[in-house]
């Protein structure tokens, strides 16, 4: 899921779809309701503020990874489990604001 974020849309990004034979699918821009990795970075990002902010690249690695580990195969399922009423939600709103 790409929204047009300028790293998504870098030459990098595009060469190494096409050299492994990724197809880029068309997104709308600024829609985090349609994507659960909003949803995953928001947790980890909560998570982390609970404790003091790492003051390098190895700390905050470890610290990301850390919170990534408290996550439960349950929190991953729900997240998936919701995109349908999520979707059915955009779809009612004509593309607009929705709850999720």
């Amino acid at each position: 899921m790409e929204d047009g974020a300028p790293i998504h849309t870098a030459r990098i990004s595009n060469e190494w779809r096409a050299r492994n034979q990724i197809d880029k699918l068309p997104w709308p821009a600024h829609s985090p309701d349609l994507n659960p990795i909003e949803n995953v970075w928001k947790t980890i990002k909560t998570c982390m503020s609970k404790h003091h902010q790492p003051h390098t690249m190895d700390r905050l690695q470890a610290a990301i990874q850390m919170a990534w580990n408290k996550l439960s195969p349950h929190f991953f399922d729900k997240l998936l489990l919701g995109m349908h009423d999520c979707m059915q939600a955009v779809i009612s709103a004509n593309g607009g604001p929705t709850r999720w």
